[in-house]
């Protein structure tokens, strides 16, 4: 005779409590022969049904407490979501983050897999070229022609098709033309073996990518090399060689771009490089794409992942190797909700699955380098750019003695003239989309505010709007002034809108274009636009901080920076370092080959120590002295912060709030001897969204004892917080001061 007896689970609740529940198994299902770890379970919580992911089971209760141990409803997989190593990594970072650990664990599920029922694999779908089929119709379609190529080269999934920048509506043409014909790979896919490995178009390293490339080849487990490479020294040849590596050993890659990063163009290289599966995850892609993503890797039916953030928390089974590309970049940072660093937990994930963590970038964050110096991370140093390109000249133009035009200076303007005249191209940066920074009444000086935000509106030509940056709210342009009926209403402040006309009336000749966000809204739309600018459709770029970040120009010889002044005099203490990585990264952009590159860079203050320290050392030298001046004031990596935030749409409500929680955390703080609680302070932009946002930045010389105070915060937080009124997070190592 046999007895079914109940398995004890402890699941991650998809609610805003810093703790599993104990559930059990239902008594007339036998779960004994399956692993439940990892896998999601239906249950109920309260009087609401809702998703929790199996952390953990037992067959013998844990929970001593009062009330019944409920069973789960139902548990919606076959095979576990989250293998131990995504389990451990979202464990450990609801303890580091101080985050609920279910909300942590829906965050990281696909959005299929949020849904309180089983997922399915729609088919993939398989693209083959038709053998001898007319392919007249498309004679003048140049896209067309490219698909087609592509196709008949090697079959591909609509997937990877989009990924290379290939439309549905393209697909669907050349299907419905009979040129192209569709099955279901779905019934053909096997688990990814290292049999199958081609590799193609292997470059040969100079000196410096062969001394990186054996020093991490040549270690074992768990690593961090900081591939610290000026742009274009071939970082990227190193990471397709180490992944070459691992895949042939039948490992599994993780590729972490920023989002900005992950364009068609990165894609093809790793096609061109394998014949391996590969798949993305990111913002781009819809449900069913990132679920089908999330689903090969997990069945080991991909080789390669490469994705944003979110791409961290992949089921990859055989991970052999974490990349990280522009390690320093910001949006590795998650901004709401759970807050977390992608480049932080990819670290520990690499220390958990004992494997190397290979990180690359120009401009080295401070905490990297930090972390360099205390032997933590291993530095490997790429100097030389590719095909020997020299480095380029940075000017410094001093805008207090020169005629300016728009926020352009004559000087700027006549060097901009002379690049154009030798048939290349001119990028210039400015980070302040639309037309103007403000509308303003000419008569009083009435400046247009958002009625949800204590913000300026931006005046945007193109849609002929007023638009706040902040909520993304729209007004129309008014015929006159609110406050004394003036009706001459008068732009200030430069845009790239701005820029953009007055370049067209400057170079009349020229071919400008705009990228911005508002620009490139469109989906493709800043692909299509980076393969025009390749082809020499334009020759003017006028843009955002976009256009610094990962992209080839091999015709552009000048930046100009327009104005660097607001980054000089900034109150986040951040600032200056993303001012330098920002004028290093962009001036890569300029004078690749066997062009000279030219960096012009306007200002008023001319003398300022972050740009003679940066101009006359280097970037190594602006790491020092930021170093130095963070010892000093006692800042991040020296210390440890954290921020209390909290909102309302009630001022008097967060107020009072902020305030009690001050009193406290202050009364706390006085039992640790390394704790310091700053005066509260509202936000940069205190209102935003019709709330209010006030905040208590917290500084701890040891992340201990800061992690200790926090958790004191978190159980005394509903003593003194108004639930119906305030939200109110702690954000650990927030990336700003507010």
């Amino acid at each position: 005779m046999t007895f079914n007896i109940a398995m004890y689970l402890q699941l991650a609740v998809n609610t805003p409590i810093y703790q599993t529940f104990e559930y059990k198994t239902p008594q007339n299902i036998v779960y004994s022969d399956r692993n439940l770890c990892g896998c999601r379970a239906l249950v109920k919580f309260g009087n609401r049904k809702t998703i929790g992911v199996i952390v953990s089971t037992s067959d013998k209760q844990s929970y001593s407490g009062r009330g019944v141990i409920r069973e789960v409803e139902e548990i919606l997989d076959d095979t576990p979501v989250f293998d131990m190593y995504a389990i451990r990594l979202l464990s450990w970072a609801s303890s580091y983050y101080h985050y609920p650990v279910g909300e942590v664990f829906y965050t990281a599920l696909p959005p299929l897999l949020k849904k309180q029922n089983k997922a399915e694999l729609k088919p993939i779908d398989l693209w083959s070229a038709i053998p001898g089929a007319d392919t007249s119709s498309i004679k003048r379609a140049k896209a067309c022609q490219s698909a087609l190529e592509i196709i008949r080269q090697s079959p591909c999934t609509t997937h990877k098709l989009k990924e290379l920048g290939i439309s549905s509506a393209i697909i669907n043409k050349l299907s419905g033309l009979n040129l192209i014909t569709k099955t279901n790979l779905r019934d053909q896919v096997n688990e990814w073996t290292q049999e199958q490995l081609e590799v193609t178009g292997t470059k040969k390293l100079n000196e410096e990518q062969q001394a990186a490339y054996d020093t991490i080849s040549s270690a074992s487990g768990f690593n961090v090399f900081v591939i610290n490479g000026v742009t274009g020294s071939g970082k990227t040849e190193i990471y397709l060689q180490l992944i070459a590596d691992k895949l042939a050993e039948g490992k599994q890659a993780l590729v972490l771009v920023p989002e900005i990063n992950l364009t068609p163009q990165t894609v093809k290289r790793f096609y061109d490089r394998f014949n391996a599966p590969i798949v993305c995850i990111h913002s781009s892609m819809n449900d069913s794409e990132r679920f089908e993503s999330f689903v090969m890797m997990q069945r080991n039916e991909a080789a390669i992942l490469i994705g944003t953030r979110s791409a961290l928390f992949a089921n990859i089974p055989n991970l052999g190797i974490i990349i990280i590309d522009e390690e320093h970049d910001s949006s590795y940072r998650q901004g709401d909700g759970f807050r977390y660093h992608a480049r932080d937990c990819a670290v520990m994930l690499g220390y958990l699955r004992n494997i190397p963590v290979v990180m690359g970038t120009a401009t080295p964050s401070i905490e990297t380098v930090n972390n360099i110096r205390k032997n933590k991370y291993r530095e490997l140093i790429l100097t030389r750019r590719a095909g020997n390109a020299t480095d380029a000249i940075f000017s410094i133009i001093d805008m207090r003695k020169q005629f300016i035009d728009h926020g352009i200076s004559r000087e700027l303007a006549l060097h901009i003239n002379e690049e154009l005249a030798k048939g290349n191209q001119a990028l210039l940066l400015l980070n302040r989309r639309g037309y103007s920074q403000k509308l303003i009444c000419h008569n009083c000086g009435y400046v247009f505010m958002c009625t949800n935000c204590d913000s300026s509106l931006t005046y945007h030509k193109t849609e002929n709007k007023l638009l706040c940056h902040h909520c993304e709210s729209r007004y129309s342009i008014p015929h006159q002034c609110p406050q004394c009926g003036f009706t001459e209403l008068t732009p200030t402040g430069n845009g790239t809108e701005q820029i953009f006309e007055h370049l067209m009336q400057l170079f009349p000749n020229a071919r400008p274009v705009r990228v911005d966000r508002d620009s490139v809204s469109g989906k493709g739309t800043l692909n299509t636009l980076l393969d025009d600018i390749n082809d020499n459709k334009y020759n003017i770029i006028i843009g955002t901080q976009m256009l610094a970040k990962g992209h080839h120009f091999p015709n552009v010889t000048l930046v100009g920076i327009v104005d660097i002044d607001s980054c000089l005099f900034s109150n986040n203490y951040r600032a200056h370092e993303l001012l330098a990585q920002l004028i290093v990264q962009v001036a890569g952009r300029s004078g690749r080959g066997n062009k000279q590159g030219y960096v012009f860079l306007q200002t008023h203050s001319p003398e300022h120590p972050v740009l003679t320290t940066l101009l006359a050392g280097g970037y190594q030298a602006f790491t020092e002295s930021c170093l130095n001046i963070r010892r000093q004031l006692m800042l991040p990596p020296f210390t440890s912060n954290a921020i209390l935030k909290a909102d309302s749409s009630s001022r008097e409500k967060v107020i009072t709030f902020i305030s009690d929680a001050y009193a406290f955390m202050l009364r706390e703080s006085q039992k640790f001897q390394s704790v310091k609680v700053m005066h509260p302070s509202s936000a940069y932009i205190a209102r935003k969204q019709k709330r209010y946002h006030f905040n208590i930045l917290i500084n701890a010389t040891g992340k201990k004892e800061l992690s200790d105070f926090v958790d004191i915060i978190i159980a005394n937080i509903d003593k003194f917080r108004d639930k119906s009124g305030v939200h109110a997070v702690i954000e650990i190592d927030p990336l700003s001061n507010e």
